[in-house]
């Protein structure tokens, strides 16, 4: 989601995505460089674009998660379905709050199939049982929630720390999780 701020902000991505190559993690490295695409899109203030790199983050992720190490254990069903509650909740609160305000449909309708995706990825790293994984798709939900908001709804104070500190620390954890599991 287009934001202002400075061109070194996209850098750390850059960064994590090159450790992971250096590392042989090839799908993991390319989850974060489409997320340092999403990155550039931003700050380049464009939108679609925007939401396409980081659709293809979210489903290289997807894939990711899939070709990690299975978990040892799995969550309890009743947790598993509180998850699912919470993220389907997630989800109707953004189509019930933003998405009726987005004015553009082909903004809505991307937006629409990235938060699907988005929730997918964060269910299948919460599958892990890998707290790394699963805080740090968390942090990567709310952060995108809160562009959601900013962009469409109301202005957020501080919306650029808001927005970057949990999306920059939930790829950090998203990363060291995937390394536990390789």
């Amino acid at each position: 989601m287009p934001m202002h701020f400075h061109g070194w902000m996209i850098l750390p991505l850059l960064w994590l995505s090159m450790c992971a190559l250096s590392r042989r993690q090839y799908v993991l490295a390319t989850a974060l460089f489409f997320s340092f695409l999403g990155d550039v899109m931003g700050w380049k203030r464009e939108l679609i674009p925007q939401i396409g790199f980081f659709a293809l983050a979210q489903v290289t992720y997807i894939i990711l998660f899939s070709l990690l190490k299975p978990p040892s254990a799995t969550w309890p069903k009743p947790v598993r379905v509180g998850f699912l509650l919470l993220l389907a909740g997630i989800y109707g609160t953004a189509t019930c709050w933003i998405f009726p305000r987005v004015t553009d449909s082909i903004v809505m309708g991307g937006m629409a199939v990235y938060a699907l995706l988005l929730l997918a990825m964060c269910y299948a790293a919460f599958c892990h049982k890998n707290l790394f994984l699963t805080v740090g798709a968390v942090l990567f939900v709310v952060s995108d929630f809160i562009i959601g908001v900013n962009l469409f709804v109301c202005h957020i104070p501080h919306s650029f720390l808001c927005i970057m500190v949990p999306y920059y620390l939930g790829q950090l954890l998203l990363y060291v999780g995937a390394q536990r599991l390789y």
